[in-house]
């Protein structure tokens, strides 16, 4: 008892001591503080404005100064010391893991009779038996449940096409699974703990194995709702039933095996059984699990493969990767989980959920992407733009999701991770790029599909309307003004998004890109400079396009060419001759431009009658014509004045030339003028009115007597003579009709 008393009031004194110094010290430094605070204030105010902005200057440049010191830089040295110095630490942890080697098989009896100790007779089978219960009956519960919420699948399913469909599908069955999940683990939860009293250590095995099943039979839905072994009409992979339960089969061996032994190994720890034999332990089950990964991967590979090829030529890109993604990941995840041992080793902390989630991710990924790869092919196939595209965004959203699921399990903030390391900055770099890149294309896909549209509109009534650039000689109705510069836009749209999608990209990794643009500055410069006939003929051809000069599909005359307008660019356009000829005009070298394709066209054509021909009759005749020619089903809309005659235009050696014409819209003269051609000549016909022929009368005259030239030479004479008048004709009414 004195012994007691003494102890007691040596550390009562002691006690008293240290209150006592800690409050003197404690007073001290207020009364040092409040006199270091008294004499600032004193020296402040004897200070002028301007000191007093010099001095928090400097101590704001101090402030600056010391923590950009205690900033970690890039030093290769000190890299190199800590890489020295994890490797001992791990070359230390690993002889000691080794050693326990052969305490290893201790730890199972140890374990038990950890479990099984301090318990009443019985208690041991009773905790087993509350167990079974529980479980049993949230299981009877689910069952009884279970047909109301996901009913019976359908003897003869019906075939679904649709992506989205399935998806949706799938979707609900994996929540209504999920949900009945949630009912069996708060039916066992709630039947143990209300209706039995256990001890702690009984309790935290339950929830340890409860938590396994659950992690297990999630693992179960969610393989279901993804290889689908029994729903071939809603699988996602291009998978039969018999791979598809072989892949459902050996992911569920793997996830059953992990979920059991680590959680048994987390159940250890609990019980006491600490230090290098469990962490022995938890690593050979973790390299039991990813061998049992590993082999799932590598048996399967040529069902991965042909999932992700989706048919694509053997020599593609994709179809090089799907033969090596397989090799890939079973890598990765053998050096993932490497470096989480590692850092089992170095670190108490160790983000085994984190590394789960990003294998399980890298598993689902590959697939996911080809479905969205197989659906925009098939719907550029059927021509459907708008879903081809949402398909292609797909993809890049996958991307972006990826990036951002895995920032968050390895927790990464993207918005508080600028003072972090090059894992972070690189993680916010590649968020900053995928999302760009998603941006982006949406609004390209957006721009690309509108235009094509437009123009496929546009291209549908210019060939409705009877339009082809190919009949036509000279002439031919042009496309409109929107479809001339459609083509335009799009091209230019591209390329501002390309160049600004390039400086966010060079931005988000890290680039300055002010000196960029300040020297792309200085080199357009240079190169309007040294390349003014190339700003000439982009400048030109602004204010052509502005003007409205011509159009696609126009027939133009710019001096030294003519033809059709096929193609328009920057610098310079296309022409194509009505006898194929391809011409390319920069816009700079235009002086003059003729344009025979707007508004109207006026066809004016020539016959040539005998000199005795009536021409009121041939007058009348014509204006009939041209009511008949009106009232054409192929023609008759293309008239915007009708074929009627224009009188007597000259009298030439060989009759007289009676003119007629008519309007028409441009690129339809050629036709009228064939219809009027064959309706002239059948009304001559009928009338008994023949064209004039060009004729040639020759006149042979000889100054020799008849009678002092031989009978024989004169009939020679006149043969020959007749014969070149008869040549001279006939080369000259082949001529004349040429000409015609």
């Amino acid at each position: 008892m004195c012994h007691f008393v003494a102890a007691f009031a040596s550390l009562a004194s002691v006690f008293v001591f240290a209150v006592t110094v800690t409050n003197a010290q404690a007073q001290t430094a207020n009364q040092s503080a409040a006199e270091k605070q008294a004499e600032a204030e004193a020296l402040i105010s004897r200070l002028s404005d301007k000191e007093v902005r010099e001095l928090l200057v400097g101590r704001l440049a101090q402030a600056e100064a010391q923590q950009n010191q205690g900033r970690e830089e890039f030093n290769p040295a000190v890299i190199i010391y800590r890489l020295q110095r994890d490797m001992g630490l791990i070359s230390e942890e690993v002889q000691h893991i080794f050693a326990a080697v052969v305490d290893l098989p201790a730890i199972f009896p140890a374990a038990w009779a950890q479990f099984s100790a301090d318990r009443n007779e019985g208690g041991l089978i009773w905790f087993f038996a509350t167990m079974a219960i529980a479980f049993g009956l949230g299981f009877v519960v689910e069952s009884g449940l279970r047909p109301i919420l996901v009913g019976r699948p359908a003897q003869a399913p019906p075939v679904i096409e649709s992506t989205r469909r399935k998806v949706i599908i799938l979707g609900v069955v994996l929540l209504k699974r999920l949900l009945l999940l949630g009912i069996f683990v708060g039916v066992a939860t709630a039947v143990f703990v209300l209706f039995f009293d256990t001890t702690q250590k009984d309790r935290i095995a339950f929830f340890f194995y409860l938590t396994a099943t659950g992690v297990f039979r999630a693992s179960i839905a969610m393989s279901q709702a993804f290889h689908a072994p029994k729903r071939a009409n809603l699988r996602l992979p291009l998978y039969d039933d018999s791979e598809a339960a072989y892949m459902h089969r050996t992911f569920l061996i793997t996830v059953g095996f992990g979920a059991f032994a680590f959680f048994t190994c987390a159940l250890f720890g609990t019980l006491g059984i600490l230090g290098y034999v469990h962490e022995l332990f938890l690593i050979l089950i973790g390299t039991t699990t990813v061998s049992l990964l590993i082999y799932t991967i590598i048996s399967g590979r040529g069902l991965i493969r042909k999932d992700i090829e989706s048919g694509v030529a053997a020599e593609s890109s994709r179809a090089r990767f799907a033969r090596a993604w397989p090799w890939i990941f079973a890598v990765f995840t053998g050096f993932l989980w490497v470096g989480i041992v590692v850092r089992e080793l170095l670190y108490d902390f160790v983000p085994y959920g984190a590394a789960l989630f990003t294998i399980g991710l890298f598993a689902v990924i590959p697939s996911l992407d080809a479905l969205f790869y197989r659906d925009a092919a098939r719907f550029e196939a059927a021509a459907d733009d708008v879903r081809a595209a949402l398909a292609k965004a797909g993809r890049l959203t996958l991307i972006v999701l990826v990036v951002v699921s895995l920032a968050s399990a390895w927790r990464i903030n993207p918005l508080t991770m600028s003072d972090g390391g090059y894992a972070t900055l690189l993680a916010e770099a590649a968020l900053q790029v995928a999302v760009t890149l998603l941006v982006a294309y949406g609004i390209w896909q957006a721009v690309r599909i509108y235009i094509d549209r437009k123009i496929a509109e546009e291209d549908a009534e210019f060939a409705a309307a009877g339009h082809d650039p190919a009949e036509a000689e000279i002439g031919g109705t042009g496309m409109s003004r929107m479809r001339t510069l459609f083509p335009l836009f799009k091209r230019s749209v591209q390329m501002v998004l390309g160049i600004i999608v390039l400086m966010i990209v060079l931005s988000s990794l890290g680039v300055d890109i002010a000196p960029i643009l300040a020297g792309a500055g200085v080199v357009g410069l240079a190169i309007g400079f040294g390349s003014q006939t190339l700003v000439r003929d982009i400048v030109s051809g602004a204010f052509f396009l502005i003007d409205d000069a011509f159009r696609l599909g126009e027939y133009i005359d710019v001096g030294s060419v003519q033809g059709t307008v096929e193609k328009i660019s920057l610098r310079s356009f296309r022409l194509r001759h009505h006898r194929g000829a391809i011409h390319t005009v920069p816009f700079g070298t235009i002086d003059t431009l003729t344009n025979y394709s707007r508004d109207w066209v006026i066809m004016k054509l020539k016959f040539r009658v005998p000199f005795d021909t009536d021409v009121r009759a041939i007058k009348k005749m014509f204006k009939k014509i041209g009511i008949d020619l009106l009232e054409h089903p192929e023609i008759g809309e293309d008239f915007l004045q009708p074929f009627k005659s224009q009188g007597v235009f000259e009298v030439d050696d060989y009759g007289l030339v009676i003119r007629a014409k008519f309007t028409a819209k441009p690129g339809r003269q050629f036709m009228i003028r064939k219809e009027a051609y064959i309706a002239v000549q059948e009304a001559f016909a009928a009338n008994g009115i023949e064209f004039a022929r060009p004729e040639i009368k020759v006149t042979v005259e000889d100054e020799t007597d008849d009678d002092e030239v031989p009978t024989t030479a004169r009939d020679h004479r006149s043969q020959a003579a007749a014969g070149g008048a008869t040549r001279l004709v006939s080369h000259t009414a082949a001529d004349a009709a040429e000409n015609v």
